[in-house]
């Protein structure tokens, strides 16, 4: 009777030990999910912040203060950071502090190169599977738009949303994933240029005319014409001063 009672009371142990086990494996995995759910978190936020100039180039960005607004210990604003550094958005110089990186004329001419290499041939595959209804919208919206009342914002977030469509219809995963790395990094020179005279009309122009070469079908003239666009995007981007570093 005696080894019984040991042996139910050994089970029963054994039962709670693997219980609580159990328990703190659950609240672990918990705890690493959210934990990696903030770092992505404050990741992105920091990123949107840099590629949309909120944060300019060149600028002094401090962990104490990022890590107040954001509620957070100084951890996932390091590791965000660190992560922003190996896309070349941050700079961290030790015992001198780190910066949001700043736009130089190799940054410029290599994000171009590559655009001019891919983003042609990129519209010419992409206007065999585009929706002319989506097109027309598009070609009304920039033959239409009034630019007294439009804000800046609202207008990059056009522009943003005819490039990614026109990607997005190659329907090729990894030339998408490309793309956008790409146009992470150019995105803030775009922002910067667009503030400079005439710069948003003389882009608009330059969109209906990719949109009407778009519905004609003619591959030739998509691929001249998105050349043509991305040529005017950098010499607008090579006139901007104070933020482009040798």
């Amino acid at each position: 009777m005696e080894k019984s009672l040991r042996l139910v009371r050994s089970e029963k142990g054994t039962e709670n030990r693997t219980g609580s086990e159990g328990m703190r494996e659950k609240v672990n995995g918990a705890s690493i999910v959210k934990k990696e759910a903030l770092q992505e978190q404050v990741y992105r936020k920091i990123k949107e912040r840099i590629i949309s100039c909120e944060m300019l180039p060149g600028s002094v960005v401090s962990e104490e203060l990022l890590a107040s607004e954001f509620g957070t210990s100084r951890t996932p604003i390091r590791e965000a950071l660190l992560r922003l550094q190996r896309e070349h958005l941050i700079d961290i110089y030790p015992r001198q502090g780190t910066f949001v990186s700043p736009i130089s004329l190799q940054d410029i001419y290599e994000i171009y190169q590559i655009r001019l290499l891919i983003e042609p041939r990129i519209a010419r595959i992409a206007s065999r599977r585009m929706d002319r209804g989506v097109l027309d919208r598009f070609l009304h919206l920039f033959s239409s738009m009034d630019m007294r009342s439009i804000s800046f914002k609202e207008w990059f977030q056009y522009d943003r949303d005819l490039h990614d469509y026109i990607v997005e219809c190659t329907h090729n995963r990894h030339l998408i994933e490309i793309y956008r790395v790409v146009m992470d990094q150019n995105q803030r020179m775009r922002i910067l240029a667009g503030r400079l005279p005439k710069r948003i009309e003389s882009t608009n122009e330059e969109h209906i005319a990719i949109l009407k070469a778009l519905l004609s079908q003619d591959e030739e003239r998509i691929e001249q014409v998105m050349s043509a666009h991305i040529l005017a995007s950098r010499d607008a981007v090579l006139k901007l001063e104070g933020y482009i570093h040798e």
